[in-house]
């Protein structure tokens, strides 16, 4: 026995049990796991959860309504792996809760599968859901129309706004019914407005706090239609003058055709405008000239008519004139005195003439008249102011405004 202990044989069949026992500790769970399976056809079971399956429901669709229902639920499958497989592609079974024996309130249904292999279990996730079935209502509702006025162009006003059809039915459960505050339709367009549009909209059912409401519409879309408008009027249309006449160049007249423009735009701004200008450079002006003008800009306004204006300016060149000899009237000197004119010696004094010249032109000595107040003045060398009177179309100077007189008395001078 000694022997056989120490042999290696020994020794090979110690460290054989050894990693026997070893192995079986460390692999005892999965041995007792396979022990306990099915001996037949265990290799063919399967489990499987399909997702997002469709939940329907039955109840009286012509007088309820039902809320809270998720539209989808998931379905845990287990079975035969080629039945399991076959309804996870096909998806040929239905899950749907029955309500058509639930009356009017809020309950906790079963989920329920059908056409499912009796050979294959099933488990519904949610298995039970919370509804609400209430009496279904429907009701008429005017249809308000609404359209963002940012989208209008620059100058036009909305006139009006149109919905067809102006009323719509809506159809819901009775509590959301009568939730119902606004009813709307509003436009959607991608450019400005500057003419009439309608576009299809969809009806928007709200609460009191903008909410959307659960509930069907009929129609579900309406058209909208925005009527704009581009008001105008007209204003009179007024010559600015920029810089001077060359010299010696008169302005007899200036004026603008047409005299009133129309202007477009929104009406408050409408309201604040009065006139327009056109600017007209008087500095190269020589001779009568008509000038094609642009109206001067209006940043605000969306439109004026005419966009220019013919301006006729009506000119004269001034004209120098010289007339001599104008003869000097006296006036006021008593019977009995005789006077000398001393100085100018000629008894007469000249003119000069300036102005337009056409005007100038006309002027002649018998225009003017010149006379000398002596009424009240002593023998003896007087210097007198003329008194003169002339065209006033024309400017016009004397010579000299004064002349010198010598008053004598008649008896004195026969008596010397």
């Amino acid at each position: 026995m000694d022997k056989f202990m120490e042999s290696r044989w020994f020794m090979r069949i110690v460290g054989l049990l050894l990693a026997l026992i070893l192995y079986m500790s460390v692999n005892f769970g999965d041995l007792q796991k396979e022990a306990n399976r099915p001996s037949s056809g265990s290799s063919q079971e399967d489990v499987e959860t399909v997702q997002d399956v469709p939940l329907e429901v039955f109840y009286d669709s012509d007088n309820l309504v039902v809320t809270g229902m998720p539209e989808t639920v998931n379905v845990r499958l287990e079975g035969p792996k080629a039945l399991v497989q076959a309804a996870k592609q096909v998806k040929d079974f239905q899950v749907y809760v029955d309500l058509n024996d639930v009356g009017i309130g809020n309950h906790q249904v079963e989920v329920k599968t059908d056409n499912l292999s009796d050979k294959m279990k099933a488990k519904v996730n949610p298995g039970y859901v919370n509804v609400s079935v209430q009496e279904k209502v429907t009701k008429e509702f005017g249809v308000e129309p609404e359209f963002n006025e940012g989208l209008l162009a620059d100058g036009y006003d909305a006139q009006g706004l149109a919905v067809e059809p102006k009323t719509v039915k809506v159809t819901g459960a009775k509590d959301e019914v009568e939730r119902i505050t606004y009813v709307k339709a509003t436009i959607d367009v991608d450019n400005e407005i500057n003419q009439n549009v309608t576009r299809e909209a969809q009806v928007q059912v709200l609460d009191r706090n903008y909410n959307k409401l659960d509930v069907e519409v009929e129609p579900e879309t309406v058209d909208v239609t925005v009527s704009v408008t581009n008001p105008s009027k007209s204003v009179p249309i007024s010559v600015k003058e920029k810089g001077e006449l060359p010299e010696g160049v008169t302005l007899n007249s200036i004026s603008v055709k047409p005299k009133e423009a129309t202007i477009f735009g929104n009406q408050s701004l409408l309201d604040t405008v009065k006139e327009l200008f056109a600017e007209v450079d008087l500095s190269d002006i020589k001779k009568d000239t008509t000038k094609k003008v642009k109206i001067g800009p209006q940043s605000d306004l969306n439109k004026v008519t005419p966009e220019e204006v013919e301006i006729t300016i009506d000119v004269s060149t001034d004209e120098d004139k010289e007339l001599t000899g104008l003869e000097i009237t006296p006036e006021g000197l008593p019977e009995d005195y005789e006077y000398t004119m001393t100085s100018p010696k000629a008894e007469a004094v000249d003119v000069s003439l300036s102005g337009p010249q056409d005007e100038v032109s006309k002027v002649t000595k018998d225009d003017f008249s010149l006379a000398l107040d002596l009424s009240g003045l002593e023998p003896g060398e007087h210097e007198v102011e003329i008194t003169a009177q002339g065209p006033d179309n024309v400017n016009w100077t004397l010579s000299q405004k004064t002349v010198t007189v010598e008053i004598k008395d008649k008896n004195t001078s026969a008596e010397g």
